[in-house]
């Protein structure tokens, strides 16, 4: 029987560095790039996740 993991392969410094520039954005534009900060946020996390298959 294959098993799996999700693994996540994604940098918590570089996430959080750019996640204060986007809500930077937000505050300068208004709210206005809030959309594209959730669109981000999920778009980062979904790249960054592998599933690893391995037989038993």
């Amino acid at each position: 029987m294959r098993r799996g993991k999700i693994v996540f392969t994604g940098n918590f410094v570089d996430y959080f560095i750019k996640s204060l520039l986007l809500l930077l954005l937000c505050v300068v534009t208004f709210g206005l790039a809030i959309p594209y900060y959730a669109y981000w946020t999920f778009k980062y996390f979904f790249t960054n996740m592998e599933i690893e298959l391995y037989d038993r």
